[in-house]
């Protein structure tokens, strides 16, 4: 089980943050509860179907959960969490030494996670499992108990969703720094 941990416990972290929007201590609560489920549910996993996919089930249930419990959407946070060589901590490394620079990818990432909110859960959850976790569209349909089909949809959907919201960010911002 440690092992396990070991392995999948950053990818689980990342999602966990960008889908929930919460800080590190809620996440790393959260994973273990993810942990927990894995080792209760241990036996009703079917090697026929990859780990990953039943790990990410859990994960997005348990997310979705949260939320339903919480009432809320999702609180800002960084795109920057590491889970595997993650273009948005790379920029933050590039420009780390010039403030100006430093400040605009803040400022990227800030516009990023706002217009990643807005998005509707299945459409979140499958850029997420898509992009971060580079998933297959079989098992991103697995994990939302959703067609392939359906999970071109909801990832086109969301493609577009994040570009309106990114103009429309853009456009509260321009007015608002006027």
């Amino acid at each position: 089980m440690t092992e396990l941990i070991e392995h999948w416990q950053r990818p689980v972290l990342a999602f966990i943050c960008r889908s929930l929007g919460c800080d590190d201590d809620e996440a790393r609560d959260l994973a273990q509860e993810v942990f927990l489920r894995v080792w209760r549910q241990r036996r009703r996993w079917k090697p026929t179907a990859a780990f990953s996919t039943w790990l990410f089930t859990i994960v997005t249930n348990l997310c979705r959960n949260r939320r339903r419990d919480l009432g809320r959407r999702p609180d800002l946070v960084p795109l920057d969490f590491d889970d595997r060589g993650d273009p948005a901590l790379d920029l933050q490394c590039s420009v780390a030494d010039d403030p100006h620079a430093r400040a605009e990818a803040s400022a990227l990432a800030g516009r990023l996670q706002r217009a990643l909110e807005k998005l509707p859960e299945n459409q979140r959850s499958a850029l997420l499992l898509k992009r971060f976790q580079d998933m297959s569209y079989r098992q991103i349909a697995e994990i939302l108990d959703v067609t392939t089909s359906a999970v071109d949809s909801l990832l086109v959907r969301a493609r577009r969703n994040m570009l309106a919201n990114l103009a429309q960010d853009q456009q509260l911002n321009g007015v608002e720094s006027k």
